[in-house]
């Protein structure tokens, strides 16, 4: 009898599968990632690590990098820019600030509240130094929006050859 036949389809399939280390904890991060999609934060504090401090409450934020500079756009709607801190140092740029609670009506029973009160704290590395003098901030329509132009000795640059 061929040794084909002594295995079931389901033996035969899983012979031929790869292995794959298998990481516990990052399924628990993404089954958390998905509650966090579905229903909001199940538990303050509980962002990714590196993202935000526990407490607080992570505002959405778009990096982006060009030849010339990374940009950071950050929702922060209500607030005043005095409210807001940026810092640079070490290639990395950091986000934080307090938004008060401004509740209208203190005596109302609230059903559903959704919008975020309290500290945020966001830092992002970014992958090459930048001219910390030439950075620039905006506050517009509740989009904080940061320009960080890269170091010039870091920039690629175009080296002419001469010919005798």
């Amino acid at each position: 009898m061929p040794t084909s036949d002594l295995w079931t389809t389901n033996e035969r399939r899983c012979a031929q599968m790869t292995l794959m280390n298998w990481d516990p904890w990052r399924d628990i991060a993404d089954m958390r990632t998905t509650f966090n999609r579905l229903f909001g934060e199940v538990v303050p504090g509980t962002a990714v690590a590196g993202q935000a401090m526990p407490g607080a409450w992570m505002m959405p934020v778009d990096v982006a990098e060009t030849a010339d500079e990374f940009v950071v756009k950050a929702e922060l709607p209500g607030m005043k820019p005095e409210e807001i801190e940026i810092t640079v140092a070490d290639n990395q740029v950091t986000l934080r600030g307090q938004r008060a609670e401004a509740r209208e009506d203190k005596g109302a029973n609230y059903i559903r509240t959704e919008r975020r009160f309290g500290s945020f704290h966001r830092s992002f590395a970014l992958s090459t130094p930048v001219d910390d003098a030439r950075v620039t901030a905006t506050y517009k329509d509740g989009i904080l929006e940061v320009h960080l132009p890269k170091s010039e000795t870091v920039k690629p640059r175009q080296i002419r050859i001469q010919s005798e």
